[in-house]
């Protein structure tokens, strides 16, 4: 296995739901905190696995046989964590996009500037890619096979997620701290867009670490969006148009479904 990051594991009430274990008999097994929390580890440990084999032989093609072989157990074992390849992209999904709300939220409610929180954004944004980058693949390219129920509901995610990001523009803006002329929205789905694009070429050429790269688009998003001199708000018209086609080229963005 490659080396990363260790997912954190989240705890009791930030809005996800980890499994319990699959049985009554499992669930005896699992009542002192030691052991939920030896399980809990070992089912992301199987999600990891999951979704570096979803990412680089694809979400089709993948087995259980696989992921269970990446793991070094037996397929017998997986299926004490996970039922299905089907079951483990939901969960990947799901965990994946309610990372994002979860930060989202708490930079929406914090008490730091407008500017502060749109760096705060772009900050946690990219670090997905660079500590979970299959995490990352994998939600962008196979949350569309997910069944419809699911989808629908990480599609509400999703939707969530663009409009904390909107509604701390729309503040900025209200504050005096951004301009007045931006439309929030169009802004928000071309920060998402921006930032989303990273995994793209990010390692597939010399370049900076994400942390320098989320310190540079953050600089040029911030200021962007800044107040402009009296000369400057002359002639609005070229940025507002700029931002709007780039809200209308919603490929790069979470929403693309």
């Amino acid at each position: 296995m490659t080396s990363e990051k260790p997912l954190t594991l989240p705890t009791a009430g930030n809005g996800i739901n980890w499994p319990a274990a699959p049985s009554s008999r499992a669930r005896a097994k699992l009542r002192t905190k030691s052991v939920q929390k030896k399980y809990t580890a070992r089912y992301i440990q199987i999600l990891e696995a999951a979704a570096r084999e979803f990412s680089s032989k694809g979400y089709h093609v993948a087995t259980t046989k696989d992921i269970a072989e990446h793991l070094g157990i037996q397929p017998g074992s997986l299926y004490y964590y996970i039922h299905s390849k089907e079951a483990a992209l939901e969960q990947i999904c799901r965990v994946a996009m309610e990372g994002y709300v979860a930060f989202s939220e708490s930079i929406k409610r914090s008490d730091r500037s407008q500017v502060e929180k749109v760096r705060d954004l772009v900050s946690n944004h990219l670090a997905t890619i660079e500590h979970r980058p299959a995490f990352f693949k994998v939600f962008m390219s196979h949350r569309h096979e997910l069944r419809d129920e699911v989808r629908h509901e990480i599609g509400r995610q999703v939707r969530q997620y663009e409009k904390n990001v909107e509604a701390i523009i729309r503040q900025g803006a209200r504050k005096g701290e951004f301009r007045a002329d931006i439309d929030s929205a169009s802004a928000a789905l071309a920060l998402l867009g921006m930032c989303n694009f990273v995994a793209v070429w990010w390692r597939k050429r010399p370049s900076a670490g994400i942390p320098q790269i989320a310190r540079q688009y953050a600089d040029l998003f911030v200021e962007g969006l800044a107040v402009r001199s009296a000369t400057a708000q002359a002639n609005p018209r070229g940025m507002r148009s700029a931002v709007s086609a780039a809200g209308r080229a919603r490929r790069g963005s979470l929403n693309e479904r």
